[in-house]
């Protein structure tokens, strides 16, 4: 086998985006156990890979000017650069590495003069998962090598600092086993339900599952919206936890409760890589659909499609909210709850 003793991943997008790199990273390790693994990420996601115990160093972006970092970076020494995810920045920072070996995807005119293992990937035609994708790339270093190797792992590290948030947010509030923590705020990469429907939606679940306990889970600039929808669900055992801190707080809510239900966005790829029950609602749409960013490497995954194929309303995608969303789906979504919380 080739030696190899430093390999740089860059992921600098969103949250889920960068969960569905893990099993990248720990493939990269397991084909390359005596390499350094170093990751590019973003600020906001730095909390996501620091535990990682196949990652030797994780550099925040952020945190450097794009001339220091593009100085900084040659002297890494690397052999590999791989870019998960490419823009022009990433493009640059691919060629200042002087890695020997620069892989990327090939789609932008800078990637082809950044990486000299480019690789033609056409992700817009979505017929794998975006995990697939990245692993693709991985796999381009030594396929051969990746092959005998092979193996699939997604989960994500909490320390017991987050674990101790999340039991004494569950301890002050006397809640139960029986929970359904909902994230209901989403960037607007892929569509959602209105706040109305998370609420109608909620009011039910709780009135049909008896002893339930319900957590809305937010970051604290939404926390008023949050709240908002607390107050017109008027049930008494549904509490907000709005995160103000680590990343790793709403994984700790996320891993204690026991069954999660979101949109397609980073909380539900988290709690995706916890293992957990979880109900998705997913656009149709070939690039935002179930089959592009579902969960990765999870069995315990029902997908909620509102405007599949053999519904009746045309979904406009210029729109932030399902078209198609109606009481038929609505009640898919409460029995597929109910299911989950019967589940042993």
């Amino acid at each position: 086998m080739e030696y190899i003793m430093r390999i740089i991943i860059s992921r600098t997008d969103k949250i889920g985006d960068l969960i569905l790199s893990i099993p990248s990273f720990f493939m990269a390790k397991k084909m390359y156990p005596d390499a350094e693994i170093i990751l590019l990420v973003r600020k906001y996601n730095y909390e996501i890979v620091k535990n990682l115990p196949f990652v030797d160093r994780v550099y925040k972006i952020d945190d450097f000017r794009q001339e220091e970092l593009l100085e900084k970076i040659k002297y890494f020494n690397a052999d590999v650069f791989v870019a998960l995810y490419n823009d022009s920045y990433i493009a640059k920072l691919a060629k200042a590495s002087g890695a020997k070996r620069r892989i990327g995807p090939i789609s932008k005119l800078s990637s082809f003069f950044a990486f000299n293992r480019g690789v033609y990937q056409k992700r817009s035609k979505s017929i794998k998962n975006e995990a697939d994708y990245n692993l693709d790339l991985i796999r381009k270093i030594d396929p051969k090598r990746f092959d005998e190797v092979f193996e699939i792992e997604s989960k994500i590290y909490l320390e017991k600092q987050q674990r101790d948030v999340a039991e004494r947010f569950f301890k002050e509030n006397n809640i139960g086993e029986k929970t359904l923590v909902v994230n209901p705020f989403m960037g607007g990469s892929a569509k959602n339900i209105t706040d109305d429907q998370y609420i109608s939606l909620l009011q039910k679940i709780y009135d049909r599952v008896e002893g339930i306990d319900i957590i809305i889970t937010c970051h604290i600039s939404e926390e008023e919206r949050g709240q908002n929808i607390i107050n017109n669900i008027g049930r008494e055992r549904v509490y907000l936890f709005a995160n103000g801190g680590s990343l790793l707080n709403l994984a700790g809510i996320i891993e204690k409760g026991k069954v999660y239900f979101g949109g397609s966005t980073g909380p539900t790829h988290i709690a995706g890589s916890l293992q957990k029950n979880i109900v998705a609602i997913y656009p149709n749409k070939k690039t935002q659909s179930p089959t592009r960013w579902g969960v990765y490497n999870n069995k315990n995954v029902e997908y909620i499609v509102p405007d599949r194929e053999n519904r009746k309303v045309k979904e406009n995608y210029s729109h932030k909210y399902f078209d198609s969303y109606d009481e038929t789906i609505e009640e898919e979504i409460l029995n597929k709850l109910e299911e989950k919380f019967l589940k042993k």
